[in-house]
């Protein structure tokens, strides 16, 4: 029996992607930068982009019943959606709003008393930052207007370098995906769990939106999110605080249970509902490796050892689980690359991808091509050729790994705030007799890596899968991640500065430059007050690796072994905190739906937890909308 037609990418997909992606970038820089939330590129689930694929499918249903020939099909839809979630990535807070906070900090804050204009101007690359005061008065004070050839003009260059900077970086993510494509998605079938509600909601009639039980979890969510909302309004309104409540600081005073830090609960119910996707060991690891890092600090405290700054280094502990992960993962795919690179010669292979738009030829070939221009481009900002090639090669291996734990167990959260290489390599090496020019490109590459909340490769993979799980040719997909990442960098980059010289960047903007003041404060102490290599942080780093090894290796050799890795590697993250109780009320519900119904009962309630999910979003979505329309605040349902 021969297998059922590719489906084939349509102009008017593209076209609508196209035309979503811009207003979409303004909608987030107004909800994350100009507002106080809901911060929707935080999460794994894009918010903003769920909900415009729900009014997309609404919308293609109403014109099926009238015109069936007319309406989307399920692939043009998830083309669609899929280029407005990249072009959403790279617009959201740990990437385009971090370089547009960044690029033309040092100039225009440069002072007498910091010493900028002699301690680190001279080491940012003109064609890298803006350094036009004058064009950037309008744009920190507002009451101005980019669309002015002055203002043009001090940005065209810089934006333009990042830009094409970004297209190599997002073309070498996408190849990197494509090799791995067919060992994830058809050898070891993971599950995609981001993945499950958009193709609920593309699937012909909405079938979903008949199901009572998803309607059941939609309108408590709903409600609450709309109860909150108008609470803000009319105070004497109840308010159902699912939020951020920390009552262990309340009772935990004394040392050293006080170093347990803020733990706030939540009760977030499109978490629960994300949550309840995951697996169940998964689920039971995060909430019991989140604990584990509490322990850390309380211990240290009775110990006294917290005398050291930073002890127990839980983000170079988390650093080398990142790096003990990607190894164990090269590992034990090793036999598949090896595949791979037969395949990539020409020479008899036991996989093949003719079929994709990017052979494994030419994906090898691109990677090495991508990387060696990546590092030619900070070689040229004045970053040394050892630095440049182990930034690159290490952010490459990281959003590897945060790219298979999307796509094996789809967290909510992953952030890995401060384990970056822009961290880690002055943290090992040191900053004793480091170059300027080294330090300055390093901050200067802190716009992507800051965290890894809004990172796209994730989304590109799961762009991939649904063109999998539709039948869409992969040529279409990838198509049109290439076109949907371009105009996305444009578009953040217009949206930010649009916004930033009507309302200014450091007066009506929320937050609107404090990641510049972070960096640059950081680099000045680096090269005014130089320390040397942290050995105890080399030794948490290793630490990490090897806790995160030993566990890969258990969990490979032993089935009923509960501690799962990736759990590991996850819960010290900073977002962990917004959602360790989600997780354990998700691992309760779903063992005990497990336990007791099996299978055939957890894809009966699926649904419920579904309509969490929609709930929560839709309801929180429109409280932005109404908020931008009328110039208010509005209720925030996810704070990050």
């Amino acid at each position: 029996m021969s297998a059922p037609p590719k489906a084939r990418l349509t102009w008017r997909s593209i076209l609508l992607g196209l035309l979503l992606i811009p207003p979409n970038c303004y909608w987030i820089v107004q909800m994350e930068r100009v507002r106080k939330g809901p911060y929707v590129t935080s999460i794994s689930l894009f918010a903003n982009a769920l909900f415009v694929l729900v009014l997309l499918a609404l919308v293609n249903a109403a014109i099926a019943r009238r015109y069936p020939k007319r309406a989307l099909s399920p692939a043009e839809l998830l083309v669609t959606y899929s280029m407005v979630a990249l072009a959403s990535g790279l617009c959201g807070m740990d990437f385009v709003q971090v370089l547009m906070q960044i690029i033309g900090h040092a100039a225009f804050f440069a002072r007498p008393e910091n010493a900028w204009a002699d301690l680190i101007l001279p080491h940012l690359p003109k064609w890298l930052t803006v350094q036009d005061t004058e064009a950037l008065k309008g744009y920190y004070s507002g009451y101005s207007s980019l669309y002015q050839w002055s203002n043009l003009r001090a940005w065209m260059v810089p934006a333009l370098a990042w830009t094409g900077f970004a297209a190599v970086l997002l073309w070498i993510m996408l190849c990197m995906n494509v090799v791995f494509r067919q060992q994830w998605m058809a050898r070891e079938r993971l599950t995609f769990p981001i993945v499950v509600l958009p193709l609920e909601l593309v699937t012909p009639g909405l079938p979903l939106f008949r199901n009572r039980l998803m309607w059941a979890g939609f309108v408590p969510a709903f409600v609450i999110s709309l109860l909150n909302g108008l609470a803000l309004f009319y105070p004497s309104l109840p308010h159902l605080n699912v939020g951020q409540y920390d009552f262990l600081q309340r009772i935990l005073r004394t040392k050293p249970w006080y170093a347990v830090g803020w733990t706030p609960v939540t009760f977030y119910p499109f978490c629960i509902g994300l949550c309840f996707l995951l697996p169940v060991d998964l689920l039971f690891s995060c909430w019991f490796f989140y604990f584990y890092w509490k322990a850390q600090k309380v211990i240290s405290n009775a110990m006294a050892w917290d005398a050291t700054p930073r002890f127990p280094f839980i983000d170079q502990q988390v650093f080398g689980a990142l790096i003990g992960l990607a190894i164990a993962l090269l590992w034990t795919s090793r036999g598949y690359l090896r595949e791979v690179w037969l395949a990539a010669q020409g020479k008899p292979s036991e996989v093949s991808n003719s079929q994709d738009a990017v052979s494994y030829r030419s994906a090898l070939i691109s990677i090495g091509v991508g990387v060696v221009l990546l590092v030619l481009f900070c070689r040229l900002a004045g970053m040394s050729w050892g630095i440049a090639i182990g930034f690159m090669l290490l952010y490459l291996l990281i959003s590897f790994v945060v790219t298979r734990i999307r796509a094996e167990l789809g967290p909510p959260v992953h952030d890995f705030h401060g384990v970056s290489p822009d961290v880690m390599i002055p943290s090992a090496l040191g900053t004793v007799g480091a170059r300027p020019q080294d330090l300055s490109m390093i901050s200067l590459l802190y716009w992507f890596n800051r965290a890894y909340r809004s990172h796209p490769m994730p989304v590109q993979m799961e762009g991939l899968k649904m063109a999998q799980m539709t039948s869409l040719d992969s040529r279409g997909m990838v198509k049109a991640l290439v076109l949907a990442g371009i105009v996305g960098m444009v578009a953040s980059i217009w949206a930010f500065l649009h916004l930033g010289y009507s309302l200014g960047t450091a007066g009506k903007f929320w937050s609107g430059y404090s990641y510049g003041t972070q960096i640059f404060g950081r680099l000045q102490s680096q090269i005014t007050a130089p320390v040397p290599p942290q050995m105890m942080e080399r030794w948490a780093m290793l630490f990490g690796l090897v806790c995160c090894t030993g566990l890969s290796a258990m969990r490979v050799r032993y089935l009923w072994w509960p501690f799962h890795p990736i759990g590991y590697t996850i819960s010290g993250s900073w977002s962990m905190n917004l959602v360790w109780m989600p997780t354990l009320i998700a691992w309760v519900l779903k063992g005990s739906i497990l336990k007791w119904g099996g299978l055939r009962l957890y894809r009966t309630l699926l649904p419920f937890f579904l309509g969490l999910i929609l709930g929560d979003i839709m309801m929180g979505c429109l409280w932005s909308l109404i908020g931008i329309a009328l110039g208010v605040e509005t209720y925030s349902f996810w704070g990050a």
